[in-house]
């Protein structure tokens, strides 16, 4: 156990280190390159939502999350890990609208979109619960 909240503190840990990091180093990160600091105010994709709908309906988000976390850990299934993931990317990303007024993005995929770790995390989290749940269920039908 001690072994995954050491990882889930890392993890948390590396993604506020790497946003304060851009955010500091702003000038260096605007050319267009690989690396490119964005302030976004949006939610994925920068699709726009209204602030006064957005944070109550993120907090929702995080309640119903942490719900199904405990559910989760305390049985020991293996679920708790990703939504772990999810848990800690959307923390850290609320945490940015909170004192930024948006969410801090430096990863620039060219033709596609910018991101953060927190946004790898959760990304990461849903795959991994989708890849689990059709390999059950594929397991199922074969049974």
């Amino acid at each position: 156990m001690k072994k995954y909240w050491l990882t889930i503190i890392v993890i948390f840990i590396i993604d506020r280190l790497t946003k304060i990091y851009f955010l500091k180093n702003s000038s260096q990160f605007t050319s267009g390159g690989f690396f490119n600091l964005y302030l976004n105010q949006d939610i994925a994709f920068s699709l726009p939502v209204a602030v006064f709908i957005l944070l109550p309906l993120i907090i929702l988000i995080l309640i119903g999350l942490i719900f199904a976390w405990w559910k989760y850990f305390k049985k020991q299934h293996i679920f708790y890990w990703p939504i772990s993931f999810i848990i800690i990317g959307a923390i850290s990303n609320l945490l940015d609208r909170v004192r930024y007024g948006a969410v801090i993005d430096f990863i620039d995929v060219p033709y596609f979109t910018v991101l953060n770790l927190s946004d790898i995390y959760i990304t990461t989290g849903v795959i991994w619960i989708l890849c689990f749940e059709f390999i059950s269920r594929r397991r199922q039908k074969i049974s």
